[in-house]
């Protein structure tokens, strides 16, 4: 295997409230390797755009970071500002969850991803930032490219809006393109469009990719590997096949069996019990214990490591050798 691209060891993410430190994300580590696709799963807000944008330096002033990230040598979390606004959205780019917000309505579609440009490449002329707009945007699969780039946000519809961030977002090439949530809003269709045109920019460019979404079925089709994120922590991490026929955590089989079977073999969906817990309070034990059929004394007792599972297969959960396949008898 290639070396990490990306290299994250025990990051952990607090906010400092008025009720307490939030702690978003709790002590985890993985990599990124050049050219694939990790896939980030879990419920709303078990700490995965919060990873993302930590990484970024996108967080508000009042959080707290530790641990490191190692992207090709360099160190993000201590890095200073400048030397971050030469990788932010050019050797890392972002495309967010809601184009509409993320793209400023007073100017045209073409001239942000023009500034993109030409931030990063100061003697790009103005007729050769043009010119590489339209490709862009026929690259991203947007109709009519030259008439649409002199068009504003507002004249896009949700899909147009998000192959224009994705159109951005790879303007300069970058080797890690972190997708947060990109089909959120869209129609079936429209999705699968989107994620078309991510797989093919990925070929054009031999970028890596970080996937961030709560869709298992997106990620059916989309990732290489998947880590399943749960009150700020990593629950299980693996391949596709790894986490899809051989998943051995309660709150991942969990997920697997909310998803919807379009032959309606399933019966109705087994939803999750219960709620996330409040990450205000430290959590003693296993963080999915109140929601878990499989919890005995021993899963409040104490929080759970991960254990390696052989392969790229790791687990965080006391019972992992005693869980069922999906699909066998419990």
């Amino acid at each position: 295997m290639t070396e990490p691209l990306l290299t994250v060891d025990h990051l952990s993410v607090g906010f400092h409230t008025k009720s307490g430190v939030v702690k978003a994300v709790t002590d985890i580590s993985f990599e990124i390797h050049p050219g694939e696709v990790l896939a980030v799963v879990g419920e709303s807000g078990s700490g995965k755009s919060v990873t993302a944008l930590a990484l970024m330096q996108l967080h508000p002033g009042n959080t707290e970071i530790t641990g490191t990230a190692m992207f090709q040598g360099r160190e993000l979390v201590s890095m200073g500002d400048r030397d971050m606004r030469s990788i932010r959205g050019s050797e890392i780019a972002m495309i967010f969850q809601d184009p509409m917000t993320a793209m400023n309505p007073v100017f045209t579609v073409g001239d942000q991803i023009t500034e993109t440009i030409q931030v990063h490449n100061p003697g790009t002329s103005n007729s050769a930032a043009t010119k590489r707009v339209v490709e862009l945007l026929e690259l991203v699969g947007v109709p009519e490219p030259k008439r649409r780039a002199s068009q504003y946000p507002h004249e896009y519809s949700g899909g147009m809006r998000q192959r224009a961030m994705i159109a951005m977002a790879i303007a300069n090439d970058p080797k890690l393109l972190i997708a947060d949530e990109p089909t959120t809003a869209l129609d079936v269709t429209v999705q699968a469009q989107v994620m078309e045109v991510l797989h093919d920019v990925q070929k054009e460019t031999g970028s890596a990719m970080m996937l961030i979404t709560h869709d298992l079925g997106l990620v059916a089709g989309s990732a290489d590997r998947v880590q399943v994120m749960y009150a700020s922590r990593l629950m299980e991490t693996g391949t596709i096949d790894e986490i899809f026929y051989e998943t051995s955590n309660p709150y991942t089989q969990a997920l697997l069996r909310s998803i919807p079977d379009l032959e309606g073999s399933k019966g109705a969906l087994e939803a999750i019990p219960g709620n996330p817990p409040s990450l205000l309070k430290p959590l003693q034990g296993c963080a999915f214990r109140p929601r878990c059929q499989h919890a005995t004394p021993e899963c409040g007792e104490a929080q759970p490591t991960l254990v390696e599972l052989g392969g790229q297969h790791a687990s965080r959960c006391y019972h992992t050798d005693k869980l069922a396949p999906i699909g066998a008898p419990a």
